[in-house]
């Protein structure tokens, strides 16, 4: 009841006006600015007091004082209306926001400012009685109106947030607490205290200059005006709209109450008054607006940059946030909690499932963090950790905690084992991916040891160094891939009973310096990345081409696990043999005795299948799967080669030699021939020679030699 009536005086005190040929010139108008005010912030409840405003005023003031009054409130209460309509629930939200700034400049500025010059010609039209010419001029499309239109826009615009911002504060202290938070926010970094001392500095020398009756110097005319706009606009990108309507505001007030100081008094007074009014208005709404599109693109750039530090599955901060949290802490710890067994659920589940999970466990895991330390997402499958400067203790903590952690899914508890791995950040801060990387190692080897481990742990080390050769090891590989630079040697395998020998075909790969890297080496990591396949097409081309040349030679090829599963290997050696010319029958492919017991249909296809085209098929390494002669029953081969860790300890073991010979006598039960590898000296040669094993390879009988060199 009683602030319509304190505001409303208030913007009267503050409002500026002129006499001019005995008639009142509005310069800079509050009063409707003060009614607005109060019906956007406190809305039809605010009705009350202006009713009492316009009794006390009928009762205290002159006539056209309440006359006046009357024109105001009619154009408030109209424009009010529409714009409640048009902007809904949010119409008393703080000013600056870019959603409400359209409708509050049509209906609270120019709504008002028209309606209110209508209402107060149409008031003095019937009330011709009373002294109100002050309100009307002979003719209303004039100069003068023109001049009392602006002077009431600007009051709206400038006024309104500014008597809003001052009654919220009387409403709520604690408003004004959060203002200062907001200018602050909005304060641009690139701002700094030098450019913002000489901006205030240059402002004060204007207005200065505005603002003392001194008319010898360019300066001290409304040319310094025209000086002060970039000024503001600067103030209203850079420090912001909260900060910068204000003391635009205050700046009006004071200007309009010294009109007179920088606009003389003579025969130009009303055009220069336009032009200044004009050039006020006009730059009003552009720092209005300007500032709070400034806002909104600050809003959106937050934005912005809180989603590319945000995982959008998880809502979590990613490695982006990571990095730039240890730059800020870069003494702190950082752990990397990895769960391996996530991969297979999240191929039968979904990526949802892992992302859900994640989220489930940093739940889980946030009861044990203290201050500013973070759960992060991590891109594999686990979670990222930033703790400040934790004990063993905590970390154990942690480790168990995740480990115990019992995932709920479609009724059922999912546990799984994690690994914890952990070091310090400090030589990490540019660089969290290869953090995150080496992490991935030692929580690897978390998983195997039950505890967490550290990063710089002499184990670790190891480990890292394993995984660092294999990456280089893949690296080489591809490239001897693509420039068909492998190394093929062929190594003699000789017959007991007087046949042609034949020779197995080992392959060799260089190094970037020349050195060989063993096939134990080297093939894993084929067989890891896919390469297997590819790998043994090219041998089996570069054998064939070796043997159109040498028609009467045979040799034998390894094949990989994978290349047997492979449901296209047997019609690309088809292909191949065409191509060469090659007979079948001089081709044996030598495939692991796990594969050749392989209960898959594909592996026994492919077996069939090689040997429908006229090849043999060599089961290696026979032996080390540890298969009964029930299995090797229903094995379809043409050789048997038993491995090597038998034909060593031949002459020494009995349970050895008793093995060699059960596993001859089976392979001569199936019509199958017996290889035997690694005769390695003469007295293992005898002995296998009475066992009458059919062939012999072991560099007692033939070393490895390079293809291209066999005559």
């Amino acid at each position: 009841m009683i602030l319509p009536c304190l505001l409303y005086a208030l913007a009267q005190l503050l409002s500026s006006h002129l006499i001019v040929d005995d008639q009142v010139l509005v310069v800079y108008d509050l009063e409707l600015a003060a009614i607005s005010a109060v019906l956007v912030l406190f809305g039809y409840r605010a009705v009350a007091g202006l009713a009492l405003l316009s009794v006390l005023t009928l009762l205290l003031r002159p006539l056209t004082e309440f006359y006046e009054l009357l024109g105001y409130l009619a154009a408030a209460l109209i424009s009010y209306f529409f714009y409640a309509k048009s902007t809904g629930w949010r119409s008393p939200s703080s000013f600056g926001r870019i959603i409400l700034t359209s409708q509050r400049l049509i209906w609270l500025c120019l709504c008002n400012a028209l309606l209110n010059t209508v209402f107060s010609e149409v008031v003095c039209l019937f009330t011709t009685y009373h002294p109100c010419a002050a309100m009307a001029f002979e003719h209303v499309f004039n100069a003068e109106t023109l001049v009392r239109i602006q002077g009431v826009m600007n009051g709206c615009v400038t006024g309104i947030p500014l008597f809003y911002t001052v009654l919220r504060i009387i409403c709520r202290p604690k408003y004004a607490a959060i203002c200062l938070k907001s200018i602050g926010a909005q304060f641009s970094e690139s701002v700094g205290y030098i450019r913002f001392t000489l901006w205030a500095v240059s402002l004060l020398v204007l207005m200065i200059f505005l603002n003392i009756p001194f008319k010898d110097n360019v300066f001290f005319t409304f040319y310094s005006l025209i000086l002060i706009f970039p000024l503001m606009l600067w103030s209203s990108v850079r420090i912001g709209y909260l900060f910068t309507a204000p003391i635009w505001t205050v700046m009006l007030i004071i200007l309009a109450k010294n009109n007179e100081n920088y606009i003389a008094l003579n025969d130009d007074f009303m055009l220069h008054q336009v032009l200044v009014s004009t050039a006020i208005f006009v730059f009003t709404l552009t720092i209005v607006i300007m500032g709070v599109l400034s806002r909104f693109n600050k809003l959106r750039f937050d934005q912005l940059l809180e989603m590319g530090l945000t995982d959008p599955m998880t809502n979590m901060p990613n490695l982006r946030a990571l990095k730039a949290d240890i730059k800020q802490s870069p003494h702190s710890t950082v752990g990397l909690i990895q769960v391996p067994e996530m991969e297979l659920f999240s191929r039968r589940y979904g990526l949802h499932f892992r992302a859900r999970y994640q989220k489930k466990l940093a739940d889980h895991l946030r009861s044990n963090l203290r201050g500013d330390e973070k759960i992060y997402y991590h891109a594999g499958y686990g979670l990222l950790l930033k703790l400040d400067d934790p004990s063993w203790g905590r970390l154990s903590l942690l480790y168990q905690s995740a480990n115990t952690f019992r995932y709920s899914h479609n009724n059922q508890q999912l546990g799984f084992r994690s690994g914890l791995g952990y070091c310090r950040a400090t030589q990490f801060c540019n660089d969290v991916y290869s953090l995150t990387g080496k992490l991935g190692i030692v929580s690897g080897l978390s998983l195997v040891n039950g505890k967490p481990e550290n990063l710089e742990a002499q184990s670790s080390r190891i480990l890292e160094s394993y995984i660092v050769g294999r990456t280089d090891i893949r690296t080489v590989l591809q490239k001897t891939l693509d420039n068909d630079a492998f190394v093929l040697m062929a190594q003699p395998i000789v017959s007991t009973r007087g046949e042609e020998r034949y020779h197995e075909i080992l392959l060799r790969m260089l190094d970037e310096e020349g050195r060989f890297i063993p096939p134990d080496r080297f093939l894993p990591v084929a067989t890891e990345a896919g390469l297997a396949p590819d790998i043994d097409l090219w041998v089996i081309r570069n054998t064939l081409k070796t043997m159109q040349q040498q028609p009467d030679r045979s040799f034998s090829i390894n094949l990989a696990p994978v290349t047997v599963c492979r449901a296209s290997f047997v019609h690309s050696v088809q292909l191949l043999l065409a191509e060469f010319g090659v007979d079948p029958q001089r081709i044996i492919f030598e495939i692991t005795e796990a594969d050749a017991l392989s209960d898959t249909e594909q592996s026994q296809n492919t077996v069939r299948s090689l040997k429908s085209l006229g090849c043999r098929v060599a089961i290696d390494d026979f032996g080390t799967g540890f298969s009964s002669h029930a299995r090797l029953r229903d094995v379809s081969a043409d050789i048997l080669k038993i491995d090597g860790s038998f034909i060593r300890e031949i002459t020494e073991s009995e349970v050895s030699h008793y093995i060699v010979e059960s596993f001859c006598h089976v392979a001569r039960m199936k019509n199958m021939q017996v290889v035997a590898e690694y005769v390695e000296n003469e007295s293992i040669q005898l002995c296998l020679e009475r066992m009458n094993v059919d062939w012999l390879q072991g560099y007692h009988i033939g070393k490895p030699v390079p293809l291209l060199t066999l005559v």
